[in-house]
């Protein structure tokens, strides 16, 4: 009886084993069914170009491009290996490899990539940029596969500099009553300044590109300078107080009639055709004209009373230079040469 009893204990429990398994083999079955009958949804993401991919059961990546007629180049990028088996909702993508030109530090880079953020090709080329360089397009800028223009990398550097230059003094002229019209006098001797500049200086893979001025200062101030200028138009003569043009300074030299001084021909004849005479006759340049008057002081206490009129010219007689007129070659040689001061007369 007891041997009964645990042998029906022993088949319930296979009974209930087996039912076990049948159930679980049939949840299974029932689990697989629905795995592949369930439709399933991936994104490809195609450069740009987005399509949806919905399928049955399982597919790996390279057979849902396969079944899509995509293939891939061999410097195309693809987000995820081709042996990778999908899984729902999941998102693909596929970066197009494309020919760039890059221009940077006097070359040129030609190469194939799958980037197309200009600051990733840089990176990808192994390029260095540093702060102030120049890059277009734009390092943020992404390229789309039909860019044909090229990436162009300036190289941006600054420098100071400085330099000086002279201020240029400021002339000041005075009127002084007490001075003869014609006379300068030099009261300040004027001097330049000296200022400095300092420029940032931008250049352009080497070449000066910009100047922009920081800084300026005076470092030396200039000195102007002072003249004091005549005004006073009289003078004392034997005449009385006399109007004068302007009163100079000259060179005078002497000559007479002799071949040593005016050469062959007739020494007694001036160029404007009167006689030449002592105390009355001396040649100027063309700058006065013939009887204008001059009045010489050094000569005030002579017949003439230091009154001369311009009636000869002279080869070399230019600018403030006059040649006065002697009776003989030994007077002449005796006056040899003087700096005098004249008057030109009204």
């Amino acid at each position: 009886m007891n041997v009964n009893l645990k042998r029906l204990k022993e088949l319930g429990a296979i009974g209930r084993n087996l039912l076990i398994i049948s159930l679980l083999i049939v949840a299974m079955s029932a689990a697989f069914v629905i795995f592949q009958t369930t439709e399933k949804i991936v994104t490809i993401v195609d450069e740009g170009n987005t399509m949806e991919y919905t399928f049955r059961g399982e597919k790996t990546v390279g057979e849902a491009l396969l079944d899509n007629e995509i293939s891939l180049g061999e410097m195309d990028e693809i987000s995820v290996p081709l042996d990778n088996v999908l899984e729902n909702e999941q998102k693909i993508e596929i970066k197009r490899g494309m020919e760039v030109k890059v221009v940077a530090d006097g070359k040129e880079y030609v190469f194939v990539t799958a980037e197309k953020q200009v600051e990733d090709i840089i990176e990808k080329l192994g390029l260095r940029l540093e702060e102030l360089d120049l890059v277009y397009p734009a390092v943020d800028e992404k390229l789309d596969l039909n860019f044909d223009e090229e990436i162009r990398i300036t190289r941006v550097t600054e420098e100071l500099d400085t330099n000086k230059y002279p201020v240029k003094y400021t002339q000041v002229t005075r009127s002084n009553s007490n001075m003869d019209k014609g006379e300068v006098k030099t009261i300040q001797k004027g001097s330049d300044g000296l200022r400095s500049v300092t420029e940032k200086v931008v250049y352009h893979d080497g070449v000066e590109y910009s100047r922009t001025v920081l800084e300026e200062k005076v470092e030396v101030e200039p000195k102007e300078e002072i003249k004091e200028v005549g005004t006073n138009v009289y003078i004392a003569t034997s005449r009385g107080q006399t109007r004068f043009r302007t009163a100079m300074y000259v060179t005078a030299t002497a000559y007479c009639s002799c071949e040593i001084c005016t050469g062959p021909g007739n020494g007694y004849v001036t160029a404007s055709g009167t006689r030449t005479t002592a105390n009355r006759t001396i040649a100027t340049s063309k700058s006065f004209a013939f009887g204008t008057e001059f009045y010489i002081p050094y000569f005030r206490n002579s017949s003439n009373r230091g009154i001369f009129v311009v009636e000869d010219r002279g080869g070399a007689i230019k600018g403030n230079r006059i040649d006065i007129y002697f009776n003989s070659h030994e007077e002449a040689l005796r006056f040899g040469r003087k700096t005098l001061k004249v008057y030109v007369l009204d």
